[in-house]
């Protein structure tokens, strides 16, 4: 058993070794590979609830390396708690021709996560959508091997994808994009 004195704020906390399954659990696994020029994009999603499948989802697709947007989508249902979830399946095609960039997160809410598609999906395509962002930047540096071409591409990428003050790294006058501009510099 392992304790964790009470700070003020949360009471004494005791944990214990648990051999009963979770009430529920979520795992949610994306790739991201090269395929002539284009991200295929592969992720899964299996949900448990007290130990037994509720959801098992699986979507694939197609990405433009440079420009994000979907050029094919499909995907399909191994688990599902009721015969009409399969239904949401059809909301999938509503994303062909979409950029993953700012504002894709609620395009897919208002489609794919709407009452035509299935929120859990939908879950899964915006993690999709994030790591294709970081699978967009391993490309750049897989096919532009110039420093200083690599640092003009990432900062434009950078741009185009919302990154800029997104988060610490990525502040304007962060980590980052400082080191861009000091490779661009020399």
């Amino acid at each position: 058993m392992i304790s964790f004195e009470a700070n003020g704020i949360f009471p004494r906390l005791e944990v214990r070794d648990i051999t009963e399954p979770s009430l529920f659990n979520r795992k949610i696994e994306v790739d991201a590979n090269d395929e002539d020029g284009r991200l295929r994009m592969k992720g899964s999603l299996l949900d448990t609830r007290m130990g037994e499948p509720l959801h098992g989802i699986e979507v694939e697709m197609i990405v433009d390396a440079l420009e994000g947007s979907i050029l094919e989508i499909s995907g399909s249902f191994a688990v599902w708690p009721l015969e009409e979830c399969k239904q949401g399946l059809q909301a999938l095609q509503e994303l062909v021709g979409a950029k993953i960039m700012p504002g894709f997160t609620d395009f897919v809410k208002s489609t794919v996560g709407s009452n035509r598609g299935c929120t859990h999906m939908a879950a899964l395509i915006m993690t999709m959508g994030n790591v294709s962002v970081q699978g967009r930047g391993a490309w750049l540096r897989k096919y532009i091997p110039n420093d200083t071409d690599l640092a003009h591409a990432m900062e434009h990428s950078a741009k185009a994808l919302g990154l800029v003050d997104s988060c610490v790294s990525w502040a304007l006058d962060g980590p980052i994009l400082t080191r861009y501009r000091q490779g661009l510099e020399k």
